[in-house]
């Protein structure tokens, strides 16, 4: 039984991991969007709101695609617990290193310039 629920778990592992990234590079990919867009005005040298619906609706699907990545950081955390739930703690299904909770805020040192 120990083998098929670690055969079960590296499968959702290999799915969940590549969805992570997957996303990050879904939210890259809309900001150089956003990005090429404003640019391309200017370049243009067209009047400001030349674009703007277009923008937009691409600012609407960056903040959902962020919202999303907040999911799958949850969803991460959430089978973490199930793995233990399982009796599957000994295994490592491909993280890199351990994450913090997906929730509050990072504590970032400030760094000043002498």
């Amino acid at each position: 039984m120990l083998n098929k629920r670690h055969e079960i778990a590296q499968a959702i592992a290999n799915e969940l991991l590549p969805s992570e990234k997957e996303v990050d590079s879904a939210i890259v990919r809309s900001a150089k969007l956003m990005i090429a867009v404003v640019e391309g005005r200017r370049a243009a040298r067209v009047c400001l709101s030349i674009g703007q619906e277009g923008l937009d609706l691409v600012a609407q699907a960056s903040v959902k695609l962020v919202v999303a990545r907040g999911l799958l950081a949850e969803a991460h955390v959430a089978f973490r617990k199930t793995q233990s739930e399982v009796g599957l703690d000994a295994f490592n299904y491909g993280d890199a290193a351990e994450c913090p909770p997906p929730t509050g805020l990072a504590v970032v040192p400030s760094v000043r310039a002498a």
